[in-house]
Protein backbone atom coordinates (compact mmCIF):
# COMPACT_ATOMS: atom_id res chain seq x y z
CA UNK A 1 0.00 0.00 0.00
CA UNK A 2 1.13 3.75 -1.03
CA UNK A 3 2.07 5.39 2.23
CA UNK A 4 0.22 8.55 3.14
CA UNK A 5 1.62 12.02 2.04
CA UNK A 6 0.96 13.14 5.82
CA UNK A 7 2.48 9.69 7.26
CA UNK A 8 5.57 10.41 5.13
CA UNK A 9 5.85 13.91 5.49
CA UNK A 10 5.63 13.21 9.33
CA UNK A 11 8.56 10.80 9.29
CA UNK A 12 10.60 13.44 7.80
CA UNK A 13 10.04 15.91 10.32
CA UNK A 14 10.57 13.67 13.00
CA UNK A 15 13.73 12.54 11.59
CA UNK A 16 14.81 16.44 11.12
CA UNK A 17 13.49 17.10 14.90
CA UNK A 18 15.83 14.26 16.68
CA UNK A 19 18.59 15.10 14.45
CA UNK A 20 18.46 18.78 15.53
CA UNK A 21 18.47 17.35 19.00
CA UNK A 22 21.47 15.67 19.16
CA UNK A 23 23.14 18.16 17.07
CA UNK A 24 22.24 20.72 19.82
CA UNK A 25 23.87 18.02 22.02
CA UNK A 26 27.12 17.50 20.31
CA UNK A 27 27.50 20.63 19.42
CA UNK A 28 26.89 22.41 22.72
CA UNK A 29 28.89 20.62 24.89
CA UNK A 30 31.87 20.38 22.08
CA UNK A 31 32.15 23.91 22.02
CA UNK A 32 31.90 24.37 25.73
CA UNK A 33 34.42 22.39 26.09
CA UNK A 34 36.76 23.86 23.11
CA UNK A 35 35.90 27.28 24.40
CA UNK A 36 37.28 26.15 28.22
CA UNK A 37 40.39 25.60 27.34
CA UNK A 38 41.14 29.10 25.37
CA UNK A 39 43.03 31.25 27.27
CA UNK A 40 40.59 34.18 26.11
CA UNK A 41 37.74 32.76 26.82
CA UNK A 42 35.98 34.46 29.68
CA UNK A 43 33.29 33.07 32.58
CA UNK A 44 30.82 35.36 31.10
CA UNK A 45 31.47 33.87 27.67
CA UNK A 46 30.72 30.65 28.87
CA UNK A 47 28.08 31.30 30.83
CA UNK A 48 25.92 33.79 27.24
CA UNK A 49 26.85 29.96 25.43
CA UNK A 50 25.51 27.85 28.37
CA UNK A 51 22.26 29.74 28.90
CA UNK A 52 21.79 29.38 24.79
CA UNK A 53 21.74 25.87 24.83
CA UNK A 54 20.09 25.60 27.69
CA UNK A 55 17.38 27.45 25.89
CA UNK A 56 17.61 25.79 22.41
CA UNK A 57 17.01 22.39 24.50
CA UNK A 58 14.34 24.12 26.35
CA UNK A 59 12.58 24.58 23.00
CA UNK A 60 13.48 21.63 21.53
CA UNK A 61 11.35 19.37 24.79
CA UNK A 62 8.94 22.48 25.12
CA UNK A 63 6.32 20.56 22.49
CA UNK A 64 6.42 16.85 24.10
CA UNK A 65 5.93 18.79 27.71
CA UNK A 66 3.01 20.41 26.25
CA UNK A 67 1.73 17.29 24.82
CA UNK A 68 1.98 15.00 27.62
CA UNK A 69 1.55 16.93 30.07
CA UNK A 70 -1.73 19.34 28.87
CA UNK A 71 -2.27 17.47 25.96
CA UNK A 72 -1.73 20.35 23.81
CA UNK A 73 -0.51 19.10 20.46
CA UNK A 74 1.69 21.48 18.57
CA UNK A 75 1.58 21.02 14.54
CA UNK A 76 4.82 18.83 14.10
CA UNK A 77 6.15 21.15 11.28
CA UNK A 78 5.77 24.02 13.43
CA UNK A 79 7.57 22.37 16.01
CA UNK A 80 10.69 21.50 13.73
CA UNK A 81 10.63 24.99 12.15
CA UNK A 82 10.88 26.65 15.89
CA UNK A 83 13.80 24.01 16.37
CA UNK A 84 15.33 24.79 12.95
CA UNK A 85 14.79 28.89 14.09
CA UNK A 86 16.64 28.06 17.49
CA UNK A 87 19.17 26.10 16.20
CA UNK A 88 20.58 28.28 13.91
CA UNK A 89 20.41 31.49 15.88
CA UNK A 90 22.07 30.12 19.06
CA UNK A 91 23.84 27.38 17.94
CA UNK A 92 25.15 28.46 15.36
CA UNK A 93 24.55 32.35 15.41
CA UNK A 94 25.61 32.96 19.01
CA UNK A 95 27.74 29.56 20.00
CA UNK A 96 29.32 29.12 16.70
CA UNK A 97 29.89 32.77 16.45
CA UNK A 98 27.96 33.12 12.97
CA UNK A 99 26.93 36.44 13.65
CA UNK A 100 30.45 37.72 14.04
CA UNK A 101 31.67 35.99 10.96
CA UNK A 102 28.68 36.51 8.61
CA UNK A 103 27.05 39.92 8.96
CA UNK A 104 23.66 38.73 7.16
CA UNK A 105 23.27 35.83 9.20
CA UNK A 106 21.02 38.24 11.73
CA UNK A 107 18.77 39.67 8.68
CA UNK A 108 18.51 36.62 7.17
CA UNK A 109 17.51 34.97 10.43
CA UNK A 110 14.49 37.74 11.21
CA UNK A 111 13.27 37.35 7.79
CA UNK A 112 13.04 33.38 8.61
CA UNK A 113 11.52 34.03 11.87
CA UNK A 114 8.76 36.82 10.45
CA UNK A 115 7.44 33.61 8.42
CA UNK A 116 7.69 31.00 11.64
CA UNK A 117 6.34 33.48 13.45
CA UNK A 118 3.21 34.28 11.25
CA UNK A 119 2.88 30.24 11.16
CA UNK A 120 2.18 30.07 14.51
CA UNK A 121 -0.05 32.65 14.88
CA UNK A 122 -2.18 30.36 12.39
CA UNK A 123 -1.85 27.45 13.99
CA UNK A 124 -3.11 29.65 17.01
CA UNK A 125 -6.20 30.61 15.01
CA UNK A 126 -7.04 27.49 14.27
CA UNK A 127 -7.35 26.33 17.21
CA UNK A 128 -9.58 29.22 18.08
CA UNK A 129 -11.75 27.58 15.14
CA UNK A 130 -12.11 24.40 16.74
CA UNK A 131 -14.39 26.31 19.89
CA UNK A 132 -15.39 29.17 18.05
CA UNK A 133 -18.30 29.89 14.93
CA UNK A 134 -17.85 33.20 15.45
CA UNK A 135 -18.07 35.02 11.82
CA UNK A 136 -15.18 37.40 12.38
CA UNK A 137 -13.31 34.28 11.76
CA UNK A 138 -14.59 32.90 8.54
CA UNK A 139 -13.04 35.37 6.96
CA UNK A 140 -9.37 35.13 5.12
CA UNK A 141 -8.97 38.65 5.08
CA UNK A 142 -9.01 38.75 8.77
CA UNK A 143 -7.01 35.64 9.02
CA UNK A 144 -4.16 37.22 6.65
CA UNK A 145 -4.31 40.55 8.51
CA UNK A 146 -3.98 38.31 11.66
CA UNK A 147 -1.28 36.82 10.68
CA UNK A 148 0.76 39.43 9.59
CA UNK A 149 0.27 41.44 12.98
CA UNK A 150 1.02 38.74 15.16
CA UNK A 151 4.28 38.11 13.32
CA UNK A 152 5.36 41.99 13.10
CA UNK A 153 3.98 41.92 17.42
CA UNK A 154 6.54 38.82 18.07
CA UNK A 155 9.24 40.86 16.56
CA UNK A 156 8.67 43.74 18.36
CA UNK A 157 8.81 41.56 21.51
CA UNK A 158 11.84 40.19 20.50
CA UNK A 159 13.86 42.97 19.62
CA UNK A 160 12.36 44.73 23.36
CA UNK A 161 13.93 41.49 24.86
CA UNK A 162 17.53 41.82 22.85
CA UNK A 163 17.45 45.43 23.99
CA UNK A 164 17.00 44.81 27.84
CA UNK A 165 19.56 41.58 27.47
CA UNK A 166 21.90 43.58 25.99
CA UNK A 167 21.28 46.29 28.65
CA UNK A 168 21.76 43.93 31.78
CA UNK A 169 24.69 41.78 30.15
CA UNK A 170 26.65 43.97 28.07
CA UNK A 171 26.09 42.01 24.89
CA UNK A 172 25.41 43.24 21.62
CA UNK A 173 22.17 41.12 20.20
CA UNK A 174 20.88 44.56 18.77
CA UNK A 175 24.52 44.43 17.28
CA UNK A 176 24.90 48.45 17.75
CA UNK A 177 28.83 48.03 17.84
CA UNK A 178 30.19 49.20 14.96
CA UNK A 179 33.62 47.11 15.23
CA UNK A 180 31.95 43.56 15.24
CA UNK A 181 28.19 41.56 14.66
CA UNK A 182 29.15 39.27 17.48
CA UNK A 183 27.42 38.94 19.83
CA UNK A 184 29.79 39.33 22.12
CA UNK A 185 31.83 42.26 21.82
CA UNK A 186 35.32 42.80 22.88
CA UNK A 187 36.38 45.97 25.50
CA UNK A 188 37.94 48.05 22.50
CA UNK A 189 34.88 47.55 20.65
CA UNK A 190 33.49 50.20 19.19
CA UNK A 191 29.35 51.61 19.10
CA UNK A 192 27.78 53.23 16.83
CA UNK A 193 26.15 56.92 17.03
CA UNK A 194 23.10 58.44 16.01
CA UNK A 195 21.12 57.49 13.15
CA UNK A 196 23.30 54.40 12.28
CA UNK A 197 22.85 52.98 15.87
CA UNK A 198 19.20 52.18 14.81
CA UNK A 199 19.80 50.54 11.83
CA UNK A 200 20.05 46.49 12.78
CA UNK A 201 16.88 47.37 14.83
CA UNK A 202 14.78 48.74 12.08
CA UNK A 203 16.13 46.11 9.46
CA UNK A 204 15.36 43.27 12.09
CA UNK A 205 11.63 45.19 11.94
CA UNK A 206 11.54 45.30 8.48
CA UNK A 207 12.33 41.73 7.70
CA UNK A 208 9.91 40.57 9.77
CA UNK A 209 7.33 42.59 8.62
CA UNK A 210 8.77 41.49 5.08
CA UNK A 211 8.42 37.50 6.10
CA UNK A 212 5.22 38.19 8.07
CA UNK A 213 3.76 39.61 5.00
CA UNK A 214 5.13 37.16 2.68
CA UNK A 215 3.27 34.15 4.88
CA UNK A 216 -0.25 36.27 5.30
CA UNK A 217 0.01 37.15 1.41
CA UNK A 218 -0.39 33.20 1.14
CA UNK A 219 -2.66 32.63 3.81
CA UNK A 220 -4.75 34.83 1.70
CA UNK A 221 -4.85 32.71 -1.52
CA UNK A 222 -4.88 29.27 -0.20
CA UNK A 223 -7.13 29.94 2.80
CA UNK A 224 -9.71 27.33 1.92
CA UNK A 225 -7.03 24.95 1.50
CA UNK A 226 -5.67 25.95 4.90
CA UNK A 227 -8.60 25.27 6.53
CA UNK A 228 -9.09 22.36 5.99
CA UNK A 229 -5.84 20.84 6.63
CA UNK A 230 -5.32 18.85 9.28
CA UNK A 231 -2.90 19.41 11.87
CA UNK A 232 0.31 16.70 11.89
CA UNK A 233 1.25 15.91 15.37
CA UNK A 234 3.66 13.40 17.04
CA UNK A 235 2.87 9.84 16.91
CA UNK A 236 2.20 7.96 19.76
Amino acid sequence: MKPKPHSTLNEHLTRIYYLLFVLTIGLGVGNIVYLSFQPETTAHVLFFCGVQYAVILLILTFPIVLRKRFMIQIPLLITVLCAAFGFVAMIMGDGLNFYGKYRWWDSALHLFSGCVLAFVGLWIISIIFEDSHKEVFSSRIFVAFYVLLFGLSCGVVWEICEYTYDSFFGTNTQQFMATTTSSLPLPNDVPLSGHEALRDTMTDLILDLVGSLLVSIYVFLRYNKLMKMQQISFKE
